[in-house]
């Protein structure tokens, strides 16, 4: 895990391009840089120019290391192709914290998660698991409803193997790209497993309760077209994680405040109008005007801003 490249060449070899940026990770944060490498993680960020997010598709919008004032997309990578990036228990028991930070960093617009080499995750690493089920609940749960929580946009980019654990990180993000060849499912009835009921329920809500009792009744392994059916993903692109870039930084450009609302309400939170006004005015009015000049519209207002 040497030093990083200087950034995300779209249209390259993603693998080589998700380098540690371990000066990154501390220069807002406190990120611990041998949690991230013990628990088989990268993280590495990408600036994105004002000017360029929210454009289309192939849209360069920056690479390489942020400056300190910065939006940045933060890309998050299950590091051991070795292992088809089985999860171990050392990366649940560290996620939760490394998501609380990155959450907590005003310059983090986007979230993208990734897996190194051919493949997204095949899951827990099964020669790790603990053999008592609370313990493999409370680390398990733990960590996805700690990625559900978050209030950054979330992208996965699913590419090879993303079964058992590696399918339920994808469906605890927002928005999930598929790559031809992907696979899914929940082996959960192969081994043995019972998965804890706050994950099971959240994939039953995401792709609904009947396919996600084929899912974990059957233990059946689903490809990119058959997950795109039921939900699963949103889309299957060629290049997923190049597609999920170009997402996050559209995502990065828009206004937060739209974002943070409408994942709040979808997350079942009731939000009132009152406390927001004075955001929602300031940023109407910019809008106005950058639409009248023919310019992109520029937005202060981050997640942390928000009232309460």
């Amino acid at each position: 895990m040497g030093s990083p490249p200087g950034g995300v060449d779209d249209g390259g070899r993603p693998d080589d391009a998700l380098g540690t940026d371990v000066p990154g990770i501390l220069r807002a944060g406190r990120l611990p840089a041998d949690a991230l490498l013990t628990a088989g993680l990268r993280l590495r960020t990408e600036s994105v120019r004002a000017a360029d997010a929210g454009a289309g598709d192939g849209a360069d919008a920056g690479s390489g290391a942020a400056g300190a004032d910065e939006d940045v997309v933060a890309t998050l990578v299950f590091d051991r192709p070795d292992k088809l990036n089985a999860l171990p228990v050392a990366l649940w028991r560290a996620l939760p914290e490394i998501l609380r930070e990155l959450d907590a960093r005003r310059d983090v617009r986007a979230l993208v998660l990734a897996g190194a080499g051919e493949n997204f995750s095949s899951g827990s690493d099964i020669a790790e698991l603990p053999a008592d089920i609370a313990e493999f609940w409370e680390v398990n749960a733990s960590a996805l409803g700690a990625l559900h929580a978050v209030r950054v946009p979330t992208i996965a980019a699913v590419r090879g193997v993303g079964i058992g654990g590696g399918t339920e990180l994808a469906a605890a993000c927002d928005i999930r790209i598929g790559q031809p060849g992907a696979r899914f499912g929940i082996p959960a009835a192969r081994l043995g497993l019972v998965y804890p009921p706050g994950p099971t329920r959240a994939l039953a809500e995401l792709i609904g309760p009947g396919r996600a009792r084929y899912l974990i009744l059957t233990g059946e392994i689903i490809d990119a077209d058959q997950a795109l059916a039921f939900g699963l993903i949103d889309e299957i692109a060629d290049d997923a994680l190049a597609r999920a870039m170009s997402l996050a930084r559209r995502v990065a450009g828009l206004s937060d405040l739209s974002q943070q609302g409408a994942k709040r309400i979808l997350a079942g939170e009731d939000i009132e109008a009152p406390p927001l006004a004075g955001a929602f005015r300031s940023q109407l009015e910019g809008a106005r005007r950058a639409f009248a000049m023919k310019e992109r519209p520029v937005f202060g207002f981050r997640r942390q801003d928000w009232p309460g």
